[in-house]
């Protein structure tokens, strides 16, 4: 199989919740990751889920988000989680930012980025049940560029995972045949890798009571390396 030959910073994200009850600092916790997505000169930002909290955010807090998105001025891949997959279903009277890439096809989406030698893979949180499988339908890599998946859900032993919805089992993480999988749905920074793919939770920067989102550098010399980015709140 062909390394990947470019490096590249991502910054990933999850569980914003923008529009919540707790509405300012869900906005803290979002400009702060914009904020470390600059800082960093990350290649592209990450969205792993529930970047609203729900289909009644307003209009005015969804184009807040976008014209953020826009700021940004890089790839931005956003995959809708159990609190706002109505994202999937947006008109066209509300446009997408150039730079944001929604994954919506139920059955999963692979988008690939040549410029970047990425390729990012995710199921959208249709419906948050025990028989939806975040990671199923993963596709193998090709060729020379990394591939990243996008899963928001719990990740656990298959007992712990009994009744529960968006089970993402172990023996799943171990057999997916990737280069990272960002995961979103626990917001604590956490390491669940259990294979040689490397799987990360990023945390919540906002609903959280130590705040965080995920620096992740992909070298093709030194492999896969995650890092938490502390929030701090005001």
């Amino acid at each position: 199989m062909e390394t990947p030959k470019t490096k590249l910073t991502l910054v990933h994200t999850s569980d914003v919740h923008l529009g919540s009850e707790r509405s300012q600092e869900a906005l803290q916790g979002f400009e702060a990751v914009l904020s470390a997505v600059r800082h960093l000169n990350a290649n592209a930002l990450l969205i792993v889920g529930d970047l609203f909290d729900s289909s009644h955010a307003s209009r005015e807090v969804v184009s807040y988000a976008f014209q953020s998105i826009e700021g940004l001025g890089r790839p931005v891949v956003m995959l809708p989680g159990n609190h706002d997959f109505f994202i999937t279903g947006l008109d066209d009277s509300l446009p997408l930012p150039a730079n944001l890439f929604l994954l919506r096809e139920a059955a999963g989406q692979a988008l690939t980025f040549h410029r970047l030698g990425l390729t990012v893979w995710g199921r959208p949180v249709i419906d948050h049940a025990p028989d939806f499988r975040p990671l199923q339908g993963l596709p193998s890599r090709n060729g020379g560029e990394w591939l990243v998946a996008l899963c928001h859900g719990l990740a656990a032993d298959d007992e712990f995972l009994e009744g529960r919805s968006s089970p993402i089992t172990f023996h799943e993480l171990a057999q997916a045949d990737c280069d990272y999988i960002a995961l979103g749905h626990v917001h604590a920074f956490r390491e669940v890798t259990q294979g040689i793919t490397p799987a990360f939770y990023c945390g919540s920067p906002s609903e959280s009571i130590s705040p965080s989102a995920a620096h992740v550098t992909m070298d093709p010399q030194s492999g896969v390396t995650v890092r938490p980015i502390p929030i701090t709140k005001d």
